[in-house]
This record gives structure tokens, sequence and C-alpha cells, in this order.
């Protein structure tokens, strides 16, 4: 299951004196967007929402600045892509007081390198060191400063009864209405009868599951069957349990889950039939 970030830009010196100078193209402007603390959409007008203010290199990369309500800076995120949300470089989060919180080595969107997280005071919380997006054992302490059993960065919200029940469900729920049906005939009525029967489709429903286990949204981010998407929402809205929430360095937090759904259309008139997953990831 699953969880998400922030942007900067540099400065370079002029050149030298006595040569001639081309005009400076002018500075992009940030793109400023404003959520909630649980992540939700905001406006500037909401002064309990937190900034996010956005600043591209080039076509591709960029950084993102993410402040608090009072102005302070809470996050520096660099992008190596960010329409897709690739990281690339060290990302950093403060606590309000100005004292760090974590630094995130990522390359090419997966953490490589070090992992450090730290009490408000400056007290060092977690040490270990990430390779190719795999964080192998570090150290943990307490805020005294002495170790404690080691405790994994991340841990994924939980669905009781595992992953298995809660594909069964979603699987069980989804049925599409008339207009769905008609939609999923339109999409497969061009495809000769042996590509027909086991076309299989993806849809990618994310998550989010608040610091209760309650989940409080949920969105399509990827799908190869549009006529499968809002049934599968629905599907969501019918699950019988909620989660055990989602940690991060120890803490209750909300998070995002990506739910990957596979189907396989047997024929252009049945409703489609689950045909397997694929392990839910967290975004933060």
């Amino acid at each position: 299951m699953k969880t998400r970030l922030l942007y900067l830009g540099l400065l370079l010196a002029g050149p030298l004196a006595g040569r001639a100078q081309a005009p400076r193209a002018a500075t992009p402007n940030p793109i400023s967007s404003y959520f909630t603390p649980d992540f939700q959409p905001s406006s500037a007008s909401d002064t309990t929402a937190l900034c996010a203010e956005t600043t591209f290199r080039d076509s591709l990369s960029g950084i993102t600045r993410v402040y608090y309500p009072s102005g302070k800076l809470k996050q520096y995120i660099p992008y190596l892509n960010v329409a897709r949300g690739v990281r690339y470089g060290c990302l950093t989060t403060w606590y309000e007081n100005g004292q760090m919180c974590t630094k995130e080595d990522y390359v090419r969107g997966v953490r490589h390198g070090d992992l450090l997280t730290y009490y408000p005071d400056g007290t060092l919380k977690r040490r270990e060191h990430c390779q190719d997006g795999r964080c192998g054992v570090g150290i943990c302490y307490d805020a005294n400063g002495s170790p404690v059993p080691y405790f994994a960065y991340e841990q994924l919200p939980l669905y009781p009864g595992g992953e298995e029940r809660l594909l069964k469900e979603l699987n069980k729920a989804v049925r599409l209405n008339s207009q769905e049906l008609a939609a999923a005939r339109r999409a497969t009525r061009h495809l000769p009868d042996m590509v027909q029967y086991g076309w299989r489709r993806e849809v990618d429903v994310e998550l989010a599951v608040a610091a209760d286990g309650r989940i409080t949204n949920a969105r399509v981010v990827q799908s190869t069957a549009g006529f499968l998407n809002s049934a599968v929402l629905r599907a969501v809205t019918k699950l019988q349990r909620q989660f055990v929430p989602g940690r991060r360095d120890g803490q209750v937090m909300t998070s995002f889950l990506t739910v990957p759904l596979f189907y396989t259309l047997e024929a252009p008139t049945r409703q489609p039939n689950y045909g397997g997953y694929g392990s839910p990831r967290m975004r933060r």
C-alpha cells in the first residue's frame, strides 16, 4: 500500500566583465498549491493549510519547497522528473522550530544512501544506509540517545485478514452498471475473438488511510480500462473493515496505499473476472 512530496533553483554567476552579455532569461515563478495536514486539497485562504511551491530547473526537473502555515520551511524535495515524482538528491524535512527532522538520499526515484531521522531537540533517532531502494538494518535510538530495538522506517497500513482478503473483497464488490457494460462491449468489439477471451486490464487505485484506519479518499491513479474505474471506486466504499494505520519512523500517520488490480474480460458481454493483483505500494 502506499505514501508523496517537493523543489529549488540555482543562480549562476554572471559572465566576466567586458564580455558581451546575452539577455538573462527570466526566472520562472514558483507554482504554488495548498493542502491540509491530511493531504486534502485546500486554498491560500485556508490559514491552516500547508503551501507547496515548485520551481522548475528545466522542462522536467525541479524542486518543491513545502511551508508550514507559519511560513517556516517544512520540506525540500529535489526532483529529476517533477511530473512523474522521480526524486533525485537529498530530501530534507524540518520541525517547525527549525530543527532538522529527516534526511533521505534518493537516486532516480529510490532511496540510495543515508537515511537519518532526529527528535525535535536534535537528538539522532535513526541511522541506516539504503542501497537501490532497500534499507538495511540500521540503528534506532530513544530520546535520550540510547540504542533501542530496530523497527522499520515505513510500515504499510494493514487490512485485517491481509492482502488476500482485501483483494477478494474488492473483487467481489466490483459490478458494472448498464452504461459501463456497454462501454466494455464497445472497447472489445474491434478485437478478434481470440484476443477478447483473456483480454487483461489493470486498474491501480490509491487509498488514503487516515491515522484511525478509515479510508478518507480513493482515486484511480492508472487504468487501462476506463469503464472499470467507477466500479472499482464503488467497491472501495463496500470494504467491511478498517485498516490498521500505517506508520513512519514509529509514528501513526495518514498514508496512501496503491492497490494494483487486474481483470480479465472473458467475453464482451460478461462482467470482468478478477484475475490477480500486484503488491500494494505505499507512498508519502
